[in-house]
């Protein structure tokens, strides 16, 4: 799942409507909290212009993710 996660990332580096991040809940437990989080890993994301985030529930390889930001 890392692996995938980072080559997301590098994908969409310098996108001007796609950002790629992460967070360790052990450092930035209020964070986590706000949004829901409490296992890991969790991948949750949001839409342009909404507050509240949404819990992501396809597969963890790089094509599924990709085709969930496309």
């Amino acid at each position: 799942m890392k692996a995938a996660w980072e080559d997301l990332g590098t994908e969409y580096e310098g996108s001007s409507s796609v950002a790629i991040g992460d967070v360790d809940c052990t450092q930035h437990q209020g964070v986590c909290s706000k949004h829901g989080v409490s296992g890991y890993p969790t991948i949750k994301y949001w839409i342009a212009g909404d507050k509240d985030s949404k819990p992501y529930q396809g597969g963890r390889t790089l094509d599924a993710l990709k085709q969930h930001v496309e």
